[in-house]
């Protein structure tokens, strides 16, 4: 049977997103659900033996069996695979800048990321839409360890283009790296960039390209990680963020949930707190709905939930049990270098194909990349 007044959250701990999980429970709890919440931390999300112990912890000294977690992807599918064994509803939070290879479908067990993966991937489609040829890639030794620059390849690949050039800031920058940067895009014939970075490699990013005049010369595209009020001193730069959701946006800020957020807290909701308020919107909506408590009508019942979040329909695609979004193109529309805001200028449709294809693509044989549930430390 499920407990229908407990719900069970894992949280992870940043030391460069120092509010991360403050801001994603807050997220849940803006649902008002008249539920008891038993929280439980698992270090940085890429320990699937921690989340697992936290897991037991719940299901048995508690009696909790519906949980929101927010996940890295490392070995993700050894926890996924102990919730449904044992019966435990499971919304898995993430930021999707990983590639799930070949992941299957596990009985109630709901993904819903931020997906910056289908983000990269739609952006590369776009940008062969509107006529780039010549795309260079930007972003840090670090950085480059997440799979967002196989995404975007993905999307190139299929229109039988590929990357004019690449450049990787080292993990010990050099004296003269702006230049070095500058020198390197500006020598590839380049039309437009994809520039990622997090944390403080995107301060550092920040910096170098302060320098230069590469934001003049060529249309730029980020990741909503990478900007950075650095990149604002001065005027007229070209600079592009792609997203399902922005902090920064106009229309975000001005939505109903936003609006709320900023007055019960005095600032505005984070990509984890959209997270954490999406997946409680989910189970408030399922709670109220389900008349049983049968794990069997719970699970048809997340099945079947369709509700409006601050993304769109809020529902889980029945062939992977992931929510599925559009994504946008934003453009600045004022800005210095202590506040910024964007609008949207074109919409990415996104029907899952490119996700959908990666969860039955097997893994590659050689595949890097880091462990933790958020980009940077």
């Amino acid at each position: 049977m499920i407990s229908k007044n407990k719900i069970g959250v894992l949280y992870p701990q940043s030391a460069q997103y120092k509010t991360l999980s403050q801001d994603f429970i807050k997220g849940i709890k803006c649902n008002d659900l008249s539920v008891e919440y038993y929280m439980e931390s698992i270090s940085i999300g890429s320990d699937e033996k921690i989340i697992i112990e936290r897991i037991q912890k719940l299901q048995y000294q508690h009696d909790v069996n519906i949980i929101i977690g927010f996940f890295g992807h490392h070995k993700i599918e050894d926890v996924y695979q102990y919730a449904a064994d044992n019966e435990l509803i499971l919304i898995a939070t993430g930021l999707g800048a990983t590639l799930p290879y070949s992941q299957a479908k596990y009985k109630g067990v709901y993904i819903n990321s931020y997906a910056l993966n289908e983000s990269c991937y739609l952006l590369g489609k776009y940008l062969i839409e509107s006529g780039y040829s010549n795309i260079v890639s930007s972003t840090s030794y670090y950085d480059a360890g997440y799979g967002l620059l196989s995404s975007i390849e993905t999307s190139l690949l299929e229109n039988d283009l590929t990357f004019s050039g690449h450049y990787i800031t080292p993990f010990m920058p050099r004296e003269n790296e702006a230049a070095l940067m500058e020198q390197s895009i500006d020598n590839n014939g380049t039309d437009a960039v994809f520039a990622f970075h997090s944390g403080l490699y995107a301060k550092e990013h920040a910096g170098f390209i302060a320098q230069t005049e590469l934001l003049h010369k060529f249309d730029y595209y980020i990741i909503p990680f990478t900007l950075n009020k650095d990149i604002f001193k001065g005027k007229n730069k070209n600079i592009y963020v792609v997203s399902s959701w922005l902090e920064e946006g106009e229309e975000e800020k001005h939505s109903a949930f936003s609006k709320a957020y900023n007055q019960e807290n005095n600032k505005y909701p984070t990509v984890f707190t959209l997270l954490g308020y999406e997946s409680g919107l989910i189970l408030k909506e399922v709670l109220q709905n389900v008349e049983s408590t049968s794990y069997e009508d719970v699970v048809n019942e997340i099945n079947n939930v369709e509700i409006s979040g601050p993304r769109g329909m809020l529902k889980f695609d029945e062939s992977c049990n992931r929510t599925i979004f559009n994504h946008y193109i934003y453009k600045p529309i004022a800005y210095d270098e202590n506040n910024f805001s964007f609008e949207k200028v074109e919409t990415l449709n996104n029907n899952g194909h490119f996700i959908k294809k990666i969860l039955s693509t097997p893994t590659p044989d050689r595949i890097g990349g880091w462990h933790n549930a958020y980009l940077c430390h």
